[in-house]
């Protein structure tokens, strides 16, 4: 039988199943509006139609957490998962009306909001339960006996991926609070292994310099972008396979690639098409209600703000609305930006944004933040030299800060407000 090993932050390590009962702490038991179902486990609950609505778990370490939304989806309760370090999350959590809520609801998942107000995708169990019949399919071949979950399990990736895969997989899970990129070689013990992680997470670990292969792994990445290079580099120095998962909270999976390629495959009973370059992309796995200021209905095809090109056999990614700007009528990725500059041997992160100059609303111009050993005078020149051989023949305006660290969520992904 599958085991949930959990390793604390003191380096202490336990291992449970999936029917270990979790005991309520004395702080847990003495909390208002805990319920107690059967099996047993903690949770902040409101009541509707005879079934708990779970509004937020008490914290609680990994594995304690894991166990819980597998109980919670086995026993019919709905979680409702958000970050709650993001204050603009709560707010709409509070005034759900619970009697709007349709009755095929299995759970509920916010949006970060980090480039906007925050939305809350309601999840039916047929969206989730499909979605992951498409991710056994797709994995169920390379027989992994274990899934290494470095990702938070609150984000709808996290929760499919990192809670609900490894137990159809039959295959161990391993949890620990703080992850070290290092620490993957070790815990994978020469065992087939999936590393559930994220684009931030794969960066650091192509930093290192491991001399040996590591073919037994595969990762599997999600919640923003991994640059092809980055993804060329770890296959080569480790003989990994890396999977890039592409998609939201609201659409659930879209599509999938492995390791360079940039040619994005439709995941089983996904349809893509697209409308003025948008993706439009139709599957069970969309949300059928948004939270936003009310309850609406989804529209399908939904229509997302990335733009693509589409081939025979998928699509290409070319980057969101938000993030292609057009300057002296050329279109420029800001993204492509960030990377061009990420590039350099001295920068180690970028955040690029388009404003305007105060002298007028035409003249466009990039925010450039850097994370960097240079200093202000060498930077400047260094990044215009950047653009003018990238963006020949464009004047492009920058303003340009040096920060300490590029400000992210707790997904690794950089907020961009």
């Amino acid at each position: 039988m599958a085991r949930v090993v959990y390793i604390s932050s003191t380096g202490e390590k336990r291992e449970l199943d999936y029917n270990e009962e979790i005991e309520l702490s004395e702080s847990e038991a003495s909390a208002p509006n805990i319920a107690r179902l059967k099996p047993s486990f903690p949770i902040e609950s409101k009541s509707f139609n005879n079934l708990y609505k779970v509004v937020s778990f008490p914290k609680l370490s990994k594995d304690r957490l894991y166990l819980s939304l597998h109980r919670a989806f086995d026993s019919g309760v709905v979680p409702i998962l958000y970050d709650s370090n993001i204050s603009s999350i709560k707010p709409r959590v509070d005034k759900l009306d619970f009697t709007l809520l349709p009755k095929d609801t299995s759970a509920i998942f916010f949006t970060s909001g980090t480039t906007g107000e925050p939305t809350g995708a309601l999840k039916s169990r047929e969206n989730i339960t499909k979605e992951l019949e498409t991710l056994k399919r797709l994995f169920e071949p390379f027989g992994f006996e274990r899934v290494i979950v470095t990702v938070p399990l609150i984000h709808i990736y996290g929760f499919l991926a990192g809670v609900m895969l490894p137990k159809v997989l039959d295959a161990d899970v391993i949890l620990k609070e703080e992850f070290l990129p290092h620490e993957l070689i070790d815990l994978a013990e020469d065992k087939k292994s999936l590393c559930v992680t994220n684009p931030v997470f794969l960066r650091v670990l192509n930093r290192l310099k491991l001399d040996k292969k590591y073919p037994n792994i595969t990762f599997l990445s999600s919640t923003g972008k991994l640059d092809s290079d980055i993804a060329k580099s770890l296959n080569q120095k480790l003989g990994t396979t890396i999977f890039q998962l592409f998609g939201s909270t609201e659409t659930g999976g879209i599509a999938y690639k492995i390791d360079d390629s940039d040619l994005w495959i439709p995941l089983d009973g996904v349809s893509v098409t697209k409308r003025d370059n948008h993706l439009l992309v139709n599957s069970p796995y969309i949300s059928d209600y948004l939270i936003e200021d009310d309850l609406i209905k989804v529209t399908k095809p939904f229509e997302t703000t990335d733009i693509i090109e589409l081939e025979d056999n998928g699509f290409r990614l070319l980057g969101r609305e938000s993030e292609i700007i057009k300057i002296s009528g050329k279109r420029i990725s800001l993204l492509e930006v960030e990377r061009l500059l990420e590039e350099h041997k001295s920068i180690d992160e970028a955040l690029v944004k388009l404003s305007y100059s105060t002298n007028s609303h035409k003249d466009e111009q990039l925010d450039i933040s850097v994370v960097t050993t240079l200093g202000a005078k060498e930077l400047k020149q260094e990044i215009k030299d950047i653009l003018q051989k990238s963006y020949k023949n464009i004047n492009i305006k920058t303003n340009i800060k040096i920060l300490d660290e590029i400000p992210k969520n707790h997904m690794g992904k950089k907020i961009r407000r």
